[in-house]
C-alpha cells in the first residue's frame, strides 16, 4: 500500500453553509456526458477551522487504483473538548451532473447541478455522478463517534465542487480526550454509481463491529399485514376462511400490526406485571395460523408507553419525557427498567410462540437530549443514547433465550451505534399516486443495505382497485420485502388472480431479485429503471420514459423485462451474437405474443401491456 503524507496548513474562518435548493427536474438524456477526470492530489483537501489546542495530521492511502482512504488525526498534549472544524474535498464542476445522498428516507435526496443542499445523513456518504450514472466521486465518513456529529454541505467555489464535511458543527460531544481520528474512503472508480454507493456504506458498516443488522428472513416473505382490513378487529368468526385464503395465495407469514393492542386488555397486576398467557384472541389467532404452516410477526410497542397507574408507581421518578408525545416514557438509564421493558417482549414472545418481532419504540429517545435528572434512584448510565445500546442487547438476549429461532426485524442503526429504528418504514399505500415516493424509499434502503435491507412499504389493495394497478403496485416493492394487506373475503377474482401471479413469480425469483447484483438508474426521476440479476437470468423493470436498457453482449440465458409504466413499448440495446427471442405477457401473466428481436443500430423495441412483461430468451 502506498502511503503519502500531507501536513494540511490551517486555515482560519468558516465559509457560510451553501442555500437549499429546490429540485428541478431536466431532460437528461440530451445533456452530454460529464468529463473524466482522474487523480487526486492534496491540492483537492484543506482543513478549515480553529481547531487549537490539537493540532494536525492528514495521512492518505491508496486502497487500490482510484480509491482512496483520507485519514484526519488531531491531537495534543492534554486532554481537550473537541473544536468545530471542516474538512473540504474538491472536485471539477464540469465532471458531475447528479449528487446522491445517504439521506435515505428524503424524497429531495438527488439535486440537479447547480442547486445545492445541506446533505446530512447518518451514514454521511454523498455521491456524484453523471447523468448516464456512471460514479465520478463517492465518499464516506466514519469516525470515533460513528459520524454522529458530521454533516456534508456543498457548495460551488469557481470551477469545482466543494464537498465540506463539517465536524462538530452543530453539536459536541461531553468529552475530553488527546486524539481524535476520522475517515473519509473516497471512490473514483468509473463505474455504475450503484456499486460505488453499496461498497462505500458497506466499508461504513463492517466498521461497526457491534451493530446489530440483520438478514432478511426469506422464511417469513411474503407477509400478510392485519394493517389494512384489521388494524383493530380480529374476526375470530371468520379465522379459518382467512387463513386458507392467504396461504393458498403463498404467504408465508403474517404481520400483526400495532393496532391490534387497541382491542388486547393489557391490564397489569399491583407490580406492574402484565401477564399476556390471560389474553385469549390474539393467541388464538396465531394458534390457527402456526397450524396452517404459517409463521407470525408482531408488531409490538404498546409497554412503552409508561402511564398506566401500576407502572407509574413502581417507576415513579424513573421517566423521560418522549419525544413525540405527551404521555411519559419510562428512564432506560436504569437497570430495572430496562430489565422490565425487556420482560415484557419476551413474555409475549415465549407465551405466544411468537416467530417474528417488529418495533419502534426506540425512536422516541432522542439521540442528543439532555435530562435534567433531580434524585438519582439508582442510574448506571447517564447518557441516554448508551443506555439505549444496553437494552438493544438486554433485549436481544432475552428474546433469543425465549425463543432462539426468532426473527427480529428492523434491526439496523439508525443513530446511535446500537440504535434500532424503524423510520419512516412502515407505511400502508392503497393508490397509486405515490409509487415513485415508495420506490424511491426502496432503491435508497437497497443501496444502503443491500441484502440486510430493512424496508418495508405495505402494499393495501382496495376491493375496487383495477388489477393492472395492484399489478404496478407490486411492481414498485417488488425488488424488495413485499408485505401486502387486503380484505381476503371481498377480493375480486381478477385482482386475486393479478396478486397471486406476482406472488409465485417474486418467490420463484428471490435469488435474482434480492441475493444478486442491484443497479439502479436514472435518480433524478426517482429510478425509472431498476436491474438485478446475474449470468443466468436478469430482471429489469422500467417504471417511465428511459434511455434503451444496455445488455450489452447478452451473456445471460433468460431476461425479464417488465414494463410498469403508461408507455406501451420499452427499449433495450446491445449487440448479441444470436438471435433473442421474446415472450409477452399481460399484467395477470396471461400470454399476449412472441417473436424474435428485431435490432436496428443496436436498439431494439418490445409491445408490453402496461404492468405486464416480456421474457427474452438468448438463442
Amino acid at each position: 500500500m502506498k502511503r503519502f503524507f500531507y501536513i494540511i496548513l490551517l486555515l482560519l474562518g468558516f465559509y457560510a453553509c451553501s442555500p437549499k435548493g429546490a429540485l428541478v427536474e431536466q431532460d437528461l438524456s440530451e445533456k452530454p456526458e460529464a468529463t473524466r477526470f482522474d487523480g487526486f492530489s492534496d491540492k483537492q483537501l484543506s482543513l478549515i477551522g480553529d481547531i487549537q489546542p490539537f493540532k494536525s495530521e492528514i495521512i492518505i492511502d491508496t486502497l487500490e487504483d482510484n480509491k482512496y482512504l483520507i485519514n484526519i488525526n488531531l491531537y495534543t498534549d492534554f486532554p481537550s473538548s473537541l473544536p468545530k472544524f471542516q474538512f473540504d474535498v474538491r472536485y471539477p464542476l464540469t465532471s458531475i451532473d447528479v449528487l446522491w445522498s445517504s439521506r435515505s428516507w428524503s424524497n429531495s435526496s438527488f439535486i440537479n447541478i447547480p442547486n445545492y443542499s445541506r446533505l446530512q445523513s447518518d451514514y454521511n456518504v454523498v455521491s456524484g455522478l453523471t447523468n448516464r450514472d456512471n460514479n465520478r466521486i463517492t465518499m464516506a465518513s466514519f469516525d470515533n463517534f460513528g459520524s454522529r456529529y458530521t454533516g456534508i454541505d456543498i457548495k460551488k467555489d469557481a470551477d469545482s465542487l466543494v464537498f465540506s464535511f463539517n465536524f462538530f458543527k452543530t453539536s459536541v460531544p461531553d468529552a475530553e480526550i488527546l486524539e481524535y481520528k476520522a475517515q473519509i474512503l473516497v471512490d473514483l472508480t468509473d463505474k455504475q454509481y450503484s456499486k460505488s454507493i453499496r461498497e462505500c456504506i458497506q466499508w461504513r458498516l463492517d466498521k461497526e463491529d457491534h451493530t446489530a443488522i440483520r438478514k432478511i428472513d426469506l422464511s417469513l416473505l411474503p407477509v400478510y399485514s392485519l394493517w389494512y382490513p384489521m388494524n383493530r378487529n380480529i374476526p375470530l368468526e371468520n379465522i379459518t376462511f382467512y387463513f386458507d385464503s392467504i396461504s393458498s395465495m403463498g404467504f408465508r407469514s403474517v404481520l400483526f400490526d400495532d393496532g391490534w393492542q387497541d382491542v388486547v386488555r393489557f391490564d397489569v397486576d399491583k407490580d406492574g406485571m402484565w401477564d399476556p398467557s390471560q389474553t385469549s384472541i390474539v393467541k388464538e389467532f396465531m394458534s390457527v395460523a402456526h397450524e396452517k404452516d404459517m409463521k407470525v410477526a408482531l408488531w409490538y410497542t404498546k409497554p412503552f408507553i409508561g402511564s398506566h397507574k401500576y407502572v407509574y408507581n413502581k417507576f415513579e421518578g424513573k421517566y423521560l419525557q418522549y419525544i413525540t408525545s405527551e404521555q411519559p416514557i419510562l428512564d432506560i438509564r436504569y437497570p430495572d427498567v430496562r430489565s422490565y421493558l425487556s420482560s415484557l417482549y419476551s413474555d409475549v414472545v415465549k407465551d405466544w410462540s411468537i416467530d417474528g418481532v417488529l418495533f419502534d419504540f426506540l425512536n422516541g429517545y432522542y439521540p442528543d437530549e439532555h435530562i435534567i435528572v433531580t434524585e438519582d434512584k439508582g442510574r448506571d448510565f447517564v447518557s441516554v443514547r448508551k443506555s439505549l445500546d444496553s437494552l438493544r442487547l438486554y433485549m436481544e438476549a432475552d428474546l433469543l433465550e425465549a425463543n432462539p429461532e426468532l426473527s427480529i426485524n428492523q434491526s439496523y442503526p439508525s443513530v446511535g451505534p446500537l440504535h434500532t429504528s424503524n423510520t419512516k418504514t412502515i407505511n400502508g399505500f392503497l393508490g397509486t399516486t405515490i409509487l415513485n415516493e415508495v420506490r424511491e424509499k426502496l432503491v435508497n434502503n437497497r443501496l444502503m443495505y443491500g441484502e440486510y435491507s430493512p424496508f418495508m412499504e405495505i402494499m393495501g389493495i382496495h376491493p375496487k382497485d383495477p388489477a393492472v394497478e395492484v399489478a404496478l403496485k407490486f411492481q414498485s416493492v417488488m425488488f424488495g420485502t413485499p408485505y401486502i394487506s387486503y380484505f381476503s373475503y371481498t377480493l375480486p377474482e381478477k385482482v386475486r388472480e393479478t396478486l397471486n401471479f406476482w406472488i409465485k413469480y417474486w418467490k420463484s425469483n428471490t435469488e435474482f431479485l434480492l441475493e444478486s447484483d442491484f443497479e439502479a438508474y436514472d435518480p433524478i426521476h426517482r429510478y425509472t429503471v431498476l436491474w438485478a440479476g446475474n449470468e443466468t437470468k436478469q430482471i429489469v423493470a422500467f417504471y417511465g420514459a428511459a434511455l434503451p436498457f444496455d445488455f450489452g453482449n447478452f451473456n445471460f440465458e433468460i431476461a425479464d423485462v417488465i414494463n410498469s409504466s403508461d408507455l406501451e413499448s420499452v427499449s433495450v440495446a446491445g449487440t448479441p451474437v444470436g438471435k433473442i427471442d421474446f415472450i409477452s405477457y399481460d399484467h395477470t401473466g396471461t400470454y399476449v405474443d412472441r417473436g424474435t428481436l428485431k435490432f436496428k443500430k443496436g436498439v431494439a423495441s418490445i409491445e408490453i401491456p402496461k404492468g405486464g412483461y416480456a421474457r427474452l430468451i438468448v438463442k
